[in-house]
């Protein structure tokens, strides 16, 4: 069970293999050893005998149901160990292909997490806990989310639409159960380094798809090469900002060098090989930011001017080092890149995805009229509007924006409200980079700034904060500010988050 805040400062025992395969409520080490030696014999048995028997797939399967109950009964940390990995690695898609009725299996699994969190209420677990700013948001956010799930229904919108964005909008919701697992330090630690493995992992797959040039929403075009058009960079991109700012503040803590290098190479060339002009735009203006705010930092003890050079060389040759890699492998040319980074027209303005863009928000500008401007129309509400880029009419619910997005579901008050979430969190990321005391504490929260303003700029062109499954990532993301705020208050009497 997840300690009180006062109990953060004082448990800092590291797992070891026992206690982390160790079900609730056992105890024992040795009869635990001797369990797990016990299981796994048994699966290993089993799938000698499959293989030997030419069965070997039929034994996969039927130590499928087991081996997941045998991970995960009981504990919430390895449940959602699996949840990341799920999403980083696979697709949409791919999960989708093996959905339970309306369910995916990352989704089943949320739905486990939420009940032992649920369970865990009584037990007054929960008790102390800030919620912040960035809470008192998502709670306004949750109540305009059941305000549009009930108009939703009761317009009779159609049942696939209304569920997608049910699922997808509500991910907000776990930012609750993910500061109660949080207040364990341990757990955070293990589950930064799954969402960090994961991403490399995803990474690579991405990138093997590239060089091969094909697979799930593979493109080659004439004049910008390969492009891998899933949504899983915005969840990369993400990964690799909050690793970056750890490194930056917390050098002496890194994994080896030689990971290091390979982990932004393969992060990198996922974010180039998506040829999303607003996942490039929004890292850029992250690392603009988070190099303007070092700047003010007085707790390294570092002359401004070495600031300045050390910085600037590091995020150059890092940007070189990629593209020189993407390069080199034969996926995309520089030239390739650099023609990404223009349009035909030479204007993004006159660009065909731009202007078809325009026209989806103008139309939805048209819809929002009278008091649905305000409210909004509810989950599932459509639109029609031409798209230049395909050159056809559509009548679609969704939207090439997270603004308008929402806009057009919870209306401006939802637009105001998804806003206050990430904008106070980002102001309260910058103003605990610039008082901690605590590399490791800089570093989370100089990653969590930079990943901030990096989703806030790609949502603009992308439904990145609502309609993909990520929400539940960005979720995470702010309750791991939160955790690290409070813990600032219990080391700082009188600091106020």
């Amino acid at each position: 069970m997840p300690p009180n805040r006062s109990e953060w400062k004082t448990r800092s025992k590291k797992w070891n293999f026992p206690e982390f395969l160790n079900f609730s409520g056992l105890r024992d080490d040795e009869f635990v050893s001797r369990f797990c030696s016990v299981s796994l014999f048994v699966i290993g048995l089993v799938l000698i005998t499959s293989m030997f028997s030419k069965h070997l797939l039929l034994g996969v399967l039927l130590l499928t149901v087991p081996a997941a109950i045998f991970l995960l009964a009981g504990s919430p940390v390895r449940i959602l160990m699996v949840i990341f990995s799920l999403q980083l690695v696979f697709t949409v898609f791919q999960l989708g292909a093996v959905q339970l009725w309306i369910f995916r299996p990352d989704e089943l699994l949320l739905v486990l997490f939420i009940w032992l969190w649920v369970l865990s209420i009584p037990d007054r677990s929960m008790k102390g806990i800030k919620i912040g700013v960035q809470g008192t948001f998502i709670l306004i956010y949750l109540i305009l989310y059941f305000i549009a799930i009930y108009r939703g229904f009761v317009a009779g919108r159609d049942l696939a639409s209304l569920t997608n964005q049910i699922k997808t909008f509500g991910g907000y919701f776990l930012y609750f159960p993910f500061l109660w697992i949080l207040t364990d330090k341990r757990n955070s630690i293990w589950l930064w380094r799954t969402l960090l493995i994961s991403t490399v992992v995803g990474s690579i797959i991405y990138a093997i798809k590239g060089y091969l040039g094909y697979g799930e929403n593979v493109y080659i075009r004439e004049t910008t090469g390969v492009r891998v058009a899933t949504r899983q960079p915005n969840a990369f991109a993400m990964v690799m900002l909050v690793f970056l700012g750890r490194l930056w503040k917390d050098w002496e803590n890194r994994p080896s060098i030689i990971l290091v290098i390979l982990s932004f190479i393969v992060m990198g060339a996922s974010v180039i090989l998506s040829q999303t002009r607003g996942i490039w735009g929004g890292i850029l203006l992250a690392l603009a930011g988070a190099w303007i705010l070092n700047l003010f930092r007085k707790k390294d003890c570092v002359r401004f001017g070495r600031k300045l050079i050390t910085t600037l060389t590091v995020l150059a040759v890092l940007l070189i080092v990629i593209v020189f890699t993407v390069s080199a492998m034969g996926i995309l040319s520089a030239s390739n890149v650099a023609e990404r980074t223009r349009t035909e027209s030479g204007s993004y303005l006159t660009d065909v995805s731009t202007i078809s863009r325009i026209v989806a928000w103008s139309a939805i500008i048209e819809e929002l009229r009278g008091p649905s401007m305000i409210s909004g129309k509810g989950f599932g509400a459509l639109y029609t509007c031409f798209r230049p880029d395909l050159g056809t009419i559509f009548t679609v619910y969704y939207v090439d924006s997270a603004y308008f997005q929402i806009a057009l579901n919870m209306g401006l008050i939802g637009v105001v409200v998804l806003l206050g979430i990430f904008i106070s969190a980002l102001v309260r990321a910058a103003r605990l980079f610039l008082r901690t005391s605590s590399n490791q504490r800089a570093g989370i929260s100089l990653g969590v700034f930079s990943a901030i303003i990096m989703l806030l700029f790609a949502a603009g062109f992308a439904a990145t904060l609502t309609n993909y499954r990520y929400t539940v990532l960005w979720a995470f993301l702010l309750a791991l500010l939160q955790n690290e705020i409070i813990r600032e208050e219990c080391e700082i009497p009188g600091v106020r988050g």
